[in-house]
């Protein structure tokens, strides 16, 4: 089989679309972090087939996890991550309580 395709691999964007670059991305009972450099968000971690938890995080935003995420011989694993701005929280929170 090709390394490519026992990987997890996809995209670190914003609710808008918009990629967050400098997020990290955790691999449960990995010892080492990725960290996203794509300019367009898209991140790749070559893993061995089984079952993980991942999660992407970055200050200023809530950390997302995904688990039991499968990794298989056959094909390359998408999580894409959707991040949202404690910013954008604490602004629709005050926009709120002026209504």
């Amino acid at each position: 089989k090709q390394w490519y395709q026992r990987r997890v691999r996809g995209k670190v964007e914003t609710w808008d679309g918009t990629p967050i670059l400098g997020v990290k991305i955790h691999v449960d009972g990995i010892d080492k972090d990725i960290t996203v450099r794509h300019p367009e968000g898209y991140y790749w971690r070559p893993l061995v087939p089984g079952v993980y938890n991942i999660t992407a995080t970055k200050t200023g935003y809530f950390p997302l996890t995904f688990r039991n995420i499968v990794v298989t011989e056959r094909a390359s694993t998408v999580a894409n991550f959707i991040l949202i701005s404690r910013n954008q929280v604490r602004r629709a929170r005050r926009k709120q309580r002026r209504s």
